[in-house]
């Protein structure tokens, strides 16, 4: 009894002090806050932006706060801002897209500049349902910012802003969309055939073709990047010898070339195909289950076994466009070099650094008038000029090879298979890409006369070495300090 007359009085207590609380009010009295002390404080509603590309996710205010701790992609723009200047401050869109352009499922994710050169669509949809978009192939992946602050005071919720035409800043961001999303990758997935060249005769298949094929499979493979990055995954496709043998009789000194979307090129013989000793090679469309995108899809090669087998990355061929194959044609081949360190490089090597660093040139001496393509002779020199710092095995930040040196100076010689050696002053290779080790010409293989590699430079060329002469069928590279 005195439990309930004690409520009843607090409540009668409450209602007493509210009402007089209510009459200063009215009056202008402050009442020193004591009406919101009996009412808590509501906690700051958090803000979060939808995203959509090669996978869905989520950019919540909680990991752009991590991300705005990091510092690193957390930029400042000064816009103009109806004639006056405005500051904001927040995340670059590298990164925001950075969570949905790839498979990464969780931090730190990669971004992809090469996806976003080639361009894709970009919508930004506001909290009202105004929406804008753009293509990634016109503005620099740090043009625009996913801002929070506004001249240095915060957004109830982020905006996007930046470098860009004013169009795109959209207030009050609740999603980001892009063309990358596997919805609208559907039409042009069912468009999509892959062309098979075989001695100069045509073939092609669609996706679907391939996925009721008969030697369609699925098993464990990986790839080790040359960076030393291990990727494992569930592949399925459909076994490359099977394909290639309803067609032809496959022998193991035939070459399989795969030409990507993106003007990639690798060659196999055909004796790699035919080695099944641990897992078939196949046709790769699908990838734990679900279709490949179309980066790195729609077909990649991939070696899949019980074994999960193991191959170097530049073998995985990814955006396979077209396979072209010729009876009797693969001639392998080695480079060596020496210097700090030794070693050789093989083709696969060589033809992927040719399809990644790719330099055309016109050349012309004596008897010889040609259009030859190869990769820039500097960029063999990181190879053997640094013990410490192997290409591609060091922080993105430090340059492919050691420029301190190669201004300082060092011969570098160039050898012929039959032994004849020419040498050059480094400081004339040093950032010079129309020195070139070329592996074409005129759009094709070097002839016999050429092969593997001939040292040649393009005529218009600003800086070419004292003694610098053409170099047929090059074997190896001596760096000398």
């Amino acid at each position: 009894m005195r439990r309930e007359q004690s409520k009843v009085g607090y409540r009668i207590s409450r209602a007493i002090w509210g009402a007089l609380a209510f009459a200063l009010a009215l009056a202008g009295v402050p009442g020193r806050g004591f009406a919101q002390s009996q009412v808590p404080a509501q906690p700051e509603a958090k803000w979060s932006v939808r995203l959509s590309g090669l996978r869905a996710d989520t950019m919540s205010q909680e990991y752009f706060s991590k991300l705005k701790a990091a510092g690193s992609g957390y930029l400042s723009k000064t816009v103009d801002k109806k004639g006056a200047t405005a500051i904001y401050t927040g995340v670059s869109l590298r990164l925001v897209m950075a969570m949905v352009d790839g498979p990464d499922s969780a931090h730190p994710f990669a971004f992809d500049p090469g996806l976003w050169a080639r361009g894709y669509d970009i919508t930004f949809v506001a909290e009202d349902g105004y929406s804008a978009s753009f293509s990634t192939a016109t503005l620099s992946p740090d043009a625009l910012i996913l801002a929070d602050t506004e001249d240095g005071k915060p957004l109830v919720k982020p905006m996007i802003v930046g470098d860009g035409p004013k169009s795109l800043w959209v207030k009050n961001i609740t999603s980001i969309e892009t063309s990358l999303s596997p919805a609208a990758l559907v039409s042009e997935a069912a468009a999509f055939t892959l062309e098979l060249d075989i001695n100069g005769s045509l073939r092609s298949f669609s996706l679907a073709e391939l996925e009721k094929d008969k030697d369609y499979i699925e098993g464990p493979g990986s790839f080790t990047t040359s960076a030393g990055t291990k990727y494992s995954n569930a592949y399925g496709g459909v076994k490359l010898a099977s394909l290639l043998e309803r067609y032809m009789d496959l022998s193991a000194d035939d070459s399989l070339t795969f030409v990507a979307t993106d003007g990639y090129e690798m060659t196999y013989p055909g004796s790699r195909v035919l080695d099944s000793s641990d897992g078939e090679w196949i046709l790769a469309f699908r990838m734990d289950g679900d279709w490949l995108p179309k980066n790195p899809g729609y077909v990649r090669t991939i070696k899949v076994g019980p074994g999960n087998p193991n191959i170097d990355g530049h073998l995985s061929v990814k955006m396979i466009k077209r396979i072209v194959v010729k009876e009797k044609d693969y001639a392998d081949f080695r480079l060596s070099f020496s210097g700090k360190m030794s070693g050789e490089l093989d083709r696969g090597t060589i033809q992927s650094c040719v399809s990644c660093h790719r330099k055309d040139v016109a050349f012309e001496r004596k008897d010889v008038k040609a259009n030859y393509a190869g990769f820039p002779l500097h960029l063999l020199l990181a190879y053997a000029d640094d013990a410490e710092y192997a290409p591609h095995k060091q922080a993105s930040g430090i340059l492919s090879y050691d420029a301190a040196a190669a201004k300082a100076g060092y011969r570098v010689e160039v050898i012929a298979e039959d032994g004849f050696t020419i040498t050059l002053d480094s400081r004339y290779l040093d950032e010079n890409d129309q020195i070139i080790l070329a592996m074409y010409r005129e759009g094709k293989a070097l002839g016999a006369e050429e092969f593997p590699l001939v040292l040649v430079w393009d005529k218009g060329a600003a800086r070419l070495p004292e003694g610098i002469k053409n170099v047929k069928r090059v074997k190896a590279i001596r760096l000398l300090f």
